[in-house]
């Protein structure tokens, strides 16, 4: 009994068997049948070429070329302030008035010296003269004339000293009236009219110049290295300048490079560099740039030269090789490594070495795309699709578009019509994008 069961199910199981693969039968015959299989539609790009410098980013700050404390130069109670805290004054414009009663009087009393010692020294020329045609006479001794003489010289020297006194205390009155020593932007008063000005110990405001403002910037050993190599032995006479930016603006100030230290600082390894920007005002009056601003310095480590560029999109990660996929006179798709130079700021990257001329280096299906395998290909124009997002907030479309900033809360991405995320990353797929991790990125063997 137990023996027949077994048979039993032995052949119900082959039956079974016998039936799915009657039912697999229709799919081996169409896959031997050859159906073809759907070419996959790609966006390529032909890689142009652009005018490059290559820069290191490196960290800066402005500073004042002068800056000024003000100090009275004589004592005395202060009685008027002439300026408002913040507003721009030229050198010699009044600040304080100090009060100058006793340093008028003293000028007055220096004068009034001066014309006596002016009528002491007339008497002693004529006395001297009077000798002088006696002693031709031999009607006078030889010590009266010389007594004149030396009257007169000594008539000559104390008047010189009291026009010297007039003129200190001419001096000390002038300086009973403060004025700024230099062109810029006075800062708020440190002390209220009726106080006691101390000579030179009481600080009554500061003055700083604000155009032009030096640019300080350090720049490290091995950028160092990279200038001297490439750049300072083509550079002019006249010097070079530096691209520089506050926050996330972008690259648009320039400033002049006019000295470096001479010897690098043994603490930091960095050599600092001094620039000169100017520092306009504005239609409103203000100007942009403030000294001990923070800023972002671009500074130079190669001459200008034409490079080829290509979407940031379009680069794959294959460990630690970057890659692209090409297409072929047969249109078929070529793992390609390639040799990455810097990102531009609208998302195209530069391709040292690896792209043949007339390449085309597909954009979009990435993850789709295998070595070898044939594609459609239509050729788009060379920019990016990847909206770039600023931390400030600032849009890069990926129309073309000028820049922009909105609230990134609510803006849509373009071509996804939803809102962005609170948290949203630095640049931000539009279409079609393809992650570019290497976990994530495919085998270009499979």
């Amino acid at each position: 009994m137990t023996r027949r069961f077994s048979t039993l199910v032995v052949c119900a199981f082959l039956a079974v068997a016998a039936t799915g693969c009657d039912r697999l039968k229709p799919e081996k015959k169409a896959e031997s049948l050859g159906k073809p299989k759907e070419t996959l539609q790609v966006s390529v790009v032909e890689p142009t070429t652009r005018t490059i410098v290559d820069y290191e980013e490196l960290n800066g700050r402005t500073a004042a070329v002068e800056s000024v404390d003000v100090r009275a130069q004589v004592s005395g109670y202060l009685e008027e302030i002439r300026f408002q805290p913040g507003q721009n004054v030229k050198e010699g414009d009044v600040l304080f008035k100090l009060d100058d009663a006793v340093y008028a009087a003293v000028v007055e009393q220096r004068k009034a010296d001066v014309v006596a010692k002016e009528v002491e020294l007339e008497q002693a020329r004529l006395d001297w003269n009077r000798q002088k045609d006696l002693s031709e006479r031999a009607a006078t001794a030889r010590q009266e004339l010389e007594l004149a003489e030396t009257k007169y010289k000594r008539c000559q020297a104390e008047l010189t000293a009291a026009q010297a006194n007039l003129n200190r205390a001419q001096i000390d009155l002038d300086y009973a009236t403060v004025k700024s020593p230099i062109d810029g932007v006075v800062s708020r008063e440190q002390i209220t009219v009726g106080n006691l000005v101390e000579t030179g110990s009481t600080l009554l405001t500061s003055v700083v110049a604000v155009d032009p403002l030096y640019v300080f910037f350090d720049v490290d050993e091995r950028t160092l290295l990279g200038f001297r190599r490439n750049v300072l032995p083509n550079i002019e006479k006249n010097g070079f300048s530096v691209k520089f930016a506050v926050g996330d603006e972008e690259f648009e100030r320039e400033a002049k490079v006019d000295f470096n230290e001479p010897r690098l600082n043994e603490t930091t390894g960095t050599l600092e560099f001094r620039s000169v920007a100017e520092n306009k005002p504005n239609a409103n009056g203000t100007r942009n740039l403030l000294p001990g601003v923070r800023l972002r310095v671009l500074f130079p480590t190669s001459l200008p030269y034409e490079a080829t560029i290509i979407p940031e999109e379009a680069i794959l990660t294959d460990q630690n090789v970057k890659y692209v996929f090409t297409v072929d006179a047969e249109n078929n798709a070529v793992y390609t490594p390639i040799e990455l130079g810097a990102l531009q700021d609208d998302n195209m990257r530069v391709v040292l070495s690896g792209l043949e001329p007339g390449a085309r280096v597909v954009i979009d299906q990435l993850l789709k795309v295998r070595d070898g395998e044939p594609v459609e290909a239509t050729v788009v124009e060379n920019r990016s699709t990847t909206m770039v997002i600023r931390e400030d907030g600032t849009f890069y479309p990926n129309d073309g578009g000028a820049p922009y900033q909105d609230d990134l809360a609510t803006t849509p991405f373009v071509g996804e019509g939803k809102e962005a995320p609170a948290e949203t990353p630095a640049s931000a797929p539009v279409e079609n994008a393809e992650p570019q991790s290497a976990s994530e990125t495919p085998n270009p063997q499979n």
